[in-house]
């Protein structure tokens, strides 16, 4: 692939092939875009991706530069699909391939450099605006995105992300870093920065504790800041590499007003999953009639014992939950031995009745290792299991730390179980019980409005786009439901119900989510609340049909454009 830098510059890049292998490359099209090209091409093997210095993502076919297949153009506007005014990146995506029952699926990963929710400020002050890290799923969908701020910056230094991020696809882990010398670890899937991966690559030498982030620098160095705001001679500069275990990273940096910098091989943490490995029929239960299970468990993924890979005591935890898996009483705790060795399946059993008080149908779950599942899961997973794992551990006030103490954590993708917190999904055992006085289970029908994003801040006078995210769930059968949403707008202060007329929608059934986009038409300054609501009279859980957020709209000084719109593709 041939192709030019072209940052505020020359805006074309032709891809070639070499057929031959007689370096006479043979040109299959040329890109002509209304900004210049940020960084280098990467591919999936059938269509090419690369990134415009406005934040667009661009993609093509190798064979005919075609768009990708599920894109609806050639380019996805970023700053547009996370609620932002405008961004910058001169970086290029990370690709995943993933091999699925149903064929090859593509996710992209990109970190934008900068970005303003206004359009105002996006290169102001020595490095520009704070970041953002964007996933994207097949088809170009939007998996989940962050947009840093200020809990993210160094001082008065914004959190401006300037590597191309590395996606460390056996980990479940994204890596990148920004101007200030931290080194950020996200979960592939789910974008939480606190587990559902490994993260074994972001433990300090001589530390325990997988984190969050690592700061590179040592006392008595601070970040350089380049000769130029776009340079990526700022802070961790060095895009990330993985090889042979380790992870390699730069960083530059300043001591005593001289620039110098540093190369780190960091050891990557050590995988293994603790699941259950057997699933007992439901239950029926009396009260005073004792009822025993036995299911086992298993350690798997490692050569070492339980013991050595977790010095701190590892328990199962067993629990009575009413149907809809809210906590009625706990039954009881089973330490598990520190000499259990991987692939030696290990008995832990219950024995159980229904007492005075319980409900005459619930579910007896049993959860392997509670600290690290509520500690590595997402705060707002989709996954059913880990969803009531963590409602029980906040039952009993748990705080967020993994029991585990060791450089180690659950990774693996299991059938039907997708995603790096399938091996946490599967640490849960939920067994449903009824009584004879059990009432039949009432029916399920609830399409929501999961989230609605929206900027922090807009010009006065001008239309901005919001991202609606609508969910479905439902026990009849359906994988989808049609209903009335509405978006609009009304002051904070108070006032009517929006204007604007009902549209019908589509909602999937899918663990999250049905992607709506939305435009506010421009509204004059202040605070407004942003509305967004579905009509559906059958509803089971109406109150979570309407979801609202806040935005401030500010009368901006002229100036401060971002360039020309526009640009082609030719064969």
């Amino acid at each position: 692939m041939i192709g030019t830098d072209g940052f505020e510059g020359g805006r074309a890049i032709r891809l070639a092939l070499d057929r031959n292998n007689d370096y006479r490359p043979y040109q299959v099209w040329t890109v002509d875009g209304p900004g210049g090209f940020a960084g280098n091409f990467t591919s999936d093997g059938i269509n090419a991706y690369w990134l415009d210095t406005r934040g667009h993502l661009w993609g093509a076919g190798l064979a005919q530069g075609r768009e990708p297949e599920g894109w609806s153009a050639y380019s996805i506007d970023l700053p547009a699909l996370i609620g932002a005014k405008a961004a910058f990146t001169n970086t290029e995506p990370a690709v995943e391939v993933r091999q699925t029952p149903a064929g090859p699926e593509t996710h992209l990963y990109v970190t934008l450099r900068n970005y303003t929710d206004t359009g105002a400020g996006l290169r102001d002050g020595p490095t520009g605006s704070d970041g953002a890290v964007v996933a994207l799923g097949p088809g170009g969908s939007l998996k989940w995105f962050h947009k840093f701020g200020p809990p993210d910056r160094l001082g008065g230094r914004k959190a401006s992300m300037n590597t191309a991020p590395l996606a460390l696809v056996g980990r479940g882990a994204l890596l990148f870093g920004d101007v200030n010398g931290y080194f950020y670890t996200y979960a592939l899937d789910t974008g939480n920065p606190t587990g559902g991966d490994a993260r074994g690559a972001l433990i300090q030498p001589g530390g325990r504790a997988p984190a969050g982030r690592l700061f590179l620098l040592k006392e008595g160095e601070v970040p350089n800041t380049g000769p130029y705001n776009f340079s990526q001679v700022s802070g961790v500069g060095v895009d990330p590499a993985f090889a042979q275990g380790l992870l390699l990273v730069g960083v530059n940096f300043e001591r005593d007003g001289q620039p110098s910098g540093r190369l780190v091989a960091y050891r990557a943490g050590e995988a293994y999953d603790l699941r259950w490995i057997d699933k007992p029929e439901p239950l029926v239960l009396a009260q005073g009639e004792p009822v025993t299970i036995q299911p086992r468990l298993q350690l798997e993924m490692t050569t070492r014992t339980l013991g050595a890979l977790c010095p701190g005591p590892v328990s199962v935890q067993w629990f009575l939950t009413d149907a809809g898996g809210g906590l009625v009483r706990s039954l009881g705790e089973v330490p598990l031995p520190g000499d259990l060795a991987p692939q030696q399946p290990y008995p832990v059993p219950l024995t159980v009745s229904l007492a005075k008080g319980d409900p005459a149908g619930g579910q007896i779950v049993g959860v392997i290792d509670l600290p690290s599942v509520y500690a590595l899961s997402a705060a707002h997973t989709e996954n059913s299991a880990l969803a009531q794992a963590r409602s029980l551990a906040t039952a009993q006030g748990l705080p967020g730390e993994k029991s585990c103490a060791g450089a180690v954590a659950e990774v693996v993708e299991r059938e039907g179980q997708p995603g790096p917190e399938g091996s946490l999904a599967n640490n849960v055992l939920i067994v449903p019980y009824s009584s004879k006085e059990e009432e039949p289970e009432p029916h399920v029908d609830d399409p929501a409005v999961v989230q609605l994003a929206v900027p922090e801040e807009t010009e006065a006078d001008q239309p901005f786009q919001v991202g609606i995210y609508l969910g479905y769930q439902n026990n009849l059968g359906r994988t989808e439901i049609r209903v009335p949403l509405r978006l609009g707008a009304r002051p904070a202060a108070g006032g009517p119900a929006p204007a604007g007329g009902w549209q019908q929608v589509t909602i999937d059934q899918v663990p999250c989510c049905t992607f709506q986009p939305g435009i506010i038409a421009g509204l004059s300054p202040g605070v407004w609340e942003i509305i967004a609501e579905i009509d559906y009279p059958g509803d089971t859980r109406p109150e979570n049909n309407r979801a609202v957020r806040r935005v401030e709209v500010l009368r901006l000084q002229p100036g401060g454009g971002t360039g020309p719109e526009g640009g082609a593709i030719t064969d």
